[in-house]
């Protein structure tokens, strides 16, 4: 591919909150309080792995210029907060709207509003909603699965220094209470009662370097999350060449889906996976049953979860697709 040259990309994550422009100060003030930041959203990481990509691919990019700067004919990449993050923008600019996931009630304010060429999701269960919700175009919408720093995670340097069974990523976020108790506690009780030495972190309150290191020791890990857009956590595992076995009830859980009417819709928590990462299971019996089988598995490297992700996430692979989509418009 010969790679186009001065791709424009911006990422608000900030609106204005109490004046005009303090989206710009807040940031900084924080910053200056609470020092730097040890953890990062997922669209921050995807941004983040993006713009490593580009310059992996030797393409020069211009990242959040001011939007007076950028002139109708230019194409954009625009990620973060949909139609919030594009006020300002000329209104003619070509924009690749990388948000990740679709807002139904927003979406066609976005595309009158400004010139949307590509609406990128990041997952084909996405896909699917948008399909049933009756707004897919398939000139718009498009498959973009956020690239994973292969480099950033990689397996631990002898496979003997694994210390633990396994890491349980506990990321209990809708209907907690319940999930907690018919599941995590649950497994909890397997893995004491069978004797698994095991270590837990939890969505939202963990430092990437801590999880890296919890990666290090552990032979397997359980992901516990209703669902994913794309599940960048889960990737980062596999690329750790870490193996997983992964809840997947099958359904969305988030409240606004009522907002829209949907109270079903089918989703994964785990939208990029095979027979090399692991194994899925749907509830606590579900989980009895395949858990000893796969951990004998991972005991005996059965599993090639890195290869997945080399295969189908890696940096590269993730900035070559959108490269295409870009000059497909």
């Amino acid at each position: 591919m010969s790679p186009v040259q001065g791709i424009h990309v911006i990422y608000r994550e900030e609106v204005d909150r109490w004046v005009k422009g303090d989206r710009y100060l807040r940031p900084v003030i924080r910053r200056l309080l609470r020092g730097e930041r040890t953890q990062f959203s997922g669209m921050q990481r995807v941004v983040r792995n993006f713009l490593i990509g580009l310059t992996k691919r030797n393409v020069k990019y211009f990242f959040n210029r001011p939007f007076f700067t950028i002139s109708g004919s230019k194409k954009v990449i625009s990620f973060g907060l949909g139609i919030n993050g594009l006020a300002g923008l000329n209104r003619a600019s070509p924009v690749i709207a990388a948000i990740g996931f679709p807002y139904p009630a927003e979406l066609p304010e976005l595309c009158s509003e400004y010139n949307i060429k590509k609406f990128l999701v990041h997952s084909n269960w996405i896909l699917e909603f948008v399909k049933s919700a009756g707004i897919y175009n398939d000139q718009i919408f498009d498959l973009w699965p956020a690239g994973i720093d292969t480099d950033v995670w990689r397996p631990a340097a002898c496979a003997k220094a694994k210390e633990i069974d396994v890491l349980l990523y506990n990321k209990a976020y809708w209907d907690t209470a319940n999930t907690n108790r018919e599941l995590v506690q649950p497994i909890r009780n397997f893995l004491h009662r069978n004797n698994y030495s095991f270590s837990e972190i939890t969505y939202g309150k963990y430092s990437i370097e801590d999880y890296k290191s919890q990666l290090r020791r552990a032979k397997a890990m359980i992901f516990l999350s209703a669902h994913e857009s794309q599940g960048l956590a889960y990737q980062e595992c596999l690329s750790s060449n870490v193996p997983v076995i992964a809840w997947d009830q099958g359904y969305w859980l988030d409240p606004v889906r009522y907002k829209y009417k949907r109270p079903t819709v089918r989703a994964t928590s785990v939208p990029y996976f095979d027979e090399r990462c692991g194994v899925k299971f749907t509830d606590i019996n579900d989980f009895v049953t395949k858990f000893q089988p796969f951990f004998e598995n991972c005991l005996m490297n059965n599993f090639k979860p890195r290869d997945f992700v080399l295969e189908n996430l890696s940096i590269e692979k993730s900035t070559d697709q959108m490269l295409k989509i870009y000059e497909s418009i």
